[in-house]
């Protein structure tokens, strides 16, 4: 073969591996299939007890892939390995272990889209989609979507497999407020009430201590320290609820225990589903807390807050 010939097949090479998504094809076992099999044996419906058995393949196969790349995963504690939530909703999550709940959406051969139901639209970091092959002995999986805002995705809108691995080392679960009502605070945060009484008097920052009940009126609240490169700052999270399954919240950010005046420049923005900034606040030098307006969130609706400080980010993500 001469330079010329050498040069075309590499070019070839290069426009199949761009033109080619990448994905990652899984044998299932026996093993995948006889679990498969004990869900589905539990169902007497036939379009339900082939909706979980479908299911099943799929988050073994994304079990296998996280695996491989090194995450911890807990099946047994995701609600896909639970009879009773199969029985009542088409649900197929996988629970990552210090990320949080991924879906693993089945494609059937020869469909062109993924159909990813409303009733797993929240809770989730990302959704997978898997297709399963005619004799159920190969899932592939062909790429991934962080969010959904309709039931039908088609397939060439997914984002490609490759991203994915550092797509999940960036995210965090998303916190259920709810849970916040029921006196239960995920890892990282504390309850104000807790943080008052396991620190010493002078510990805390006073214009912390004396702004903290700023309406009286919030029945919960939350704080979390977020570190930067010569300061930490301390995000406060209020909520109260409102009628028609509404809750109010209100976020404050004040300096920590060393520090009367927050760093200057500083951010908080509250931002949509798509990143986009909906409010957005900074810090002056004289500033001692800087807060967003109170805001109200709706039963299944989900927000962001992010914390900027020259090019360091801090992104929560927050559901009802």
């Amino acid at each position: 073969m001469n330079e010329k010939q050498v040069i075309e097949t590499a070019i070839k090479i290069m426009r199949h591996q761009i033109q080619t998504p990448f994905t990652f094809s899984v044998n299932l076992t026996q093993k995948s299939n006889k679990l498969a099999e004990k869900f589905c044996s539990y169902h007497s419906n036939l379009q339900k007890s082939e909706q979980v058995y479908f299911n099943t393949l799929a988050i073994y196969a994304v079990n296998h892939y996280l695996q491989c790349l090194g995450f911890k995963t807990n099946w047994k504690a995701s609600n896909s390995y639970d009879v009773v939530m199969q029985s009542f909703i088409d649900i197929a999550d996988l629970e990552v272990i210090n990320h949080g709940k991924l879906e693993c959406k089945v494609v059937l051969p020869n469909s062109e889209f993924v159909y990813i139901p409303q009733e797993v639209w929240m809770g989730r970091i990302g959704y997978i989609a898997v297709q399963l092959d005619e004799d159920l002995q190969t899932a592939t999986l062909l790429g991934f979507t962080p969010k959904v805002a309709t039931e039908e995705l088609p397939l060439n809108q997914l984002r490609p497999l490759e991203e994915f691995p550092q797509y999940l080392q960036q995210v965090t679960p998303p916190i259920d407020l709810n849970e916040w009502f029921e006196d239960f605070v995920q890892q990282g945060w504390k309850t104000l009430e807790s943080l008052i009484a396991n620190q010493s008097s002078g510990s805390l920052n006073p214009c912390f201590k004396d702004n903290t009940c700023f309406s009286g009126e919030e029945i919960f609240k939350a704080v979390k320290r977020f570190e930067f490169e010569n300061q930490s700052v301390l995000m406060l999270v209020a909520l109260k609820p409102e009628e028609k399954e509404q809750i109010s919240v209100r976020v404050r950010i004040y300096p920590d225990s060393e520090n009367s005046c927050l760093p200057e420049y500083l951010k908080l923005a509250i931002l949509s589903d798509s990143e986009k900034i909906l409010k957005e606040v900074t810090s002056r030098r004289i500033d001692n807390f800087i807060q967003l307006p109170s805001f109200r969130c709706r039963s299944q609706e989900s927000f962001k807050l992010q914390l900027s400080l020259d090019n360091i980010h801090f992104k929560e993500s927050f559901f009802v």
